[in-house]
């Protein structure tokens, strides 16, 4: 899932994935052309994570943009 934000002429992105290697969960945050990532071991550490981040933007004045599912592989 990635999510945009703005405030003024800045942006935040907020990506969730799967580690490369499939063992854990990445949440990767750009800002300013630098890129931050966590790993996390579960998925509901990683939520939990991108909760407290969306909620502290959130309050400190950033707006939502929009956010953006990946495809879903055809079945």
């Amino acid at each position: 899932m990635l999510y945009f934000f703005r405030r003024g002429a800045e942006t935040i992105t907020c990506e969730t994935r799967l580690e490369a290697s499939g063992q854990g969960f990445e949440l990767v945050v750009t800002q300013g052309g630098r890129e931050t990532v966590e790993r996390f071991a579960t998925v509901a550490d990683m939520l939990a994570r991108e909760h407290e981040l969306l909620h502290a933007w959130r309050a400190i004045g950033w707006r939502d943009v929009g956010a953006k599912s990946p495809p879903r592989p055809a079945q």
